[in-house]
């Protein structure tokens, strides 16, 4: 049966964090699939994070007479109006500055979007497919920290821009994803860190590329060694020295087992 569409007070309460969890898992998957939904929530994001900084509401008064009352609800409506054409202008206007403010959420959208419950049989041939579609990709081996490639696609990002999605799960339940688009000029080449609560990335310019690396299951710890290694292969094109090779098995035989 064919499900409804995903209506925008759904999509506002998702941007406030406001959803289940099963409920935020089947918006997240569907934004990861559309991008007309993408481009939605990128706006709603955006227009939030605007409001919060440079309005700050009235304070409001039982009004004592008819007149009062008339210009607050003019007031009230200007308000409304004035955000209603800013969100407009937002939705409107997306391009390489919207990607470069929305390129996060988008990412955790398509991690969010693949289970390691039903991982793909043939990776790597769909891997030799997909790589064309972001050309100068450079997707890593990650066996060396039990990480296998069970899940590959290309998925928008932004307007008609695409980008390659890999999904590695690990022998103890981890769940790593690695994003990678043409751009990124708003990322340096240093690895850069976004946390919050579990939800652990880290992204980097590699020459044209950027590079998004995501999980919500992994030690922190593990983690970050994990995308400081996948940085330095994804600039070089070269497999992992056998120093690198040894630290990674190391601080994944160390470490806890990762969330679910």
């Amino acid at each position: 049966m064919k499900k409804d569409p995903i209506g925008f007070e759904t999509l506002n309460a998702y941007v406030d964090g406001e959803l289940d969890t099963a409920a935020a898992a089947e918006v997240a998957r569907a934004v990861a699939a559309d991008p007309a939904l993408a481009r939605q929530v990128a706006a709603l994001s955006r227009l939030r994070s605007a409001v919060a900084d440079s309005v700050e509401a009235p304070s409001m008064t039982v009004p004592a007479t008819a007149a009062k009352s008339e210009r607050l609800t003019v007031f009230a409506a200007s308000i409304f109006f004035a955000l209603f054409v800013a969100g407009s202008a937002l939705v409107s206007g997306l391009s390489d500055r919207d990607l470069r403010a929305g390129w996060l959420e988008r990412a955790w959208a398509l991690h969010h979007g693949w289970s390691i419950a039903r991982g793909d049989t043939q990776p790597a041939l769909m891997l030799s497919e997909y790589t064309d579609a972001v050309p100068g990709t450079y997707v890593p081996d990650l066996g060396a920290s039990r990480l296998t490639v069970v899940h590959a696609t290309v998925a928008p990002i932004s307007g008609s821009r695409q980008a390659l999605l890999v999904g590695y799960k690990g022998t103890r339940g981890c769940k790593v994803s690695l994003v990678v688009f043409s751009g990124g000029r708003a990322l340096g080449e240093a690895i850069e860190p976004f946390s919050q609560g579990r939800n652990h990335a880290y992204a980097w310019r590699a020459g044209k590329l950027a590079y998004v690396i995501l999980t919500d299951t992994m030690d922190p710890k593990r983690f970050r060694q994990l995308a400081e290694s996948v940085r330095m292969t994804s600039r070089r094109h070269l497999p992992f020295d056998h120093d690198t090779q040894m630290a990674l098995r190391t601080a994944r035989d160390t470490s806890k087992p990762c969330l679910t």
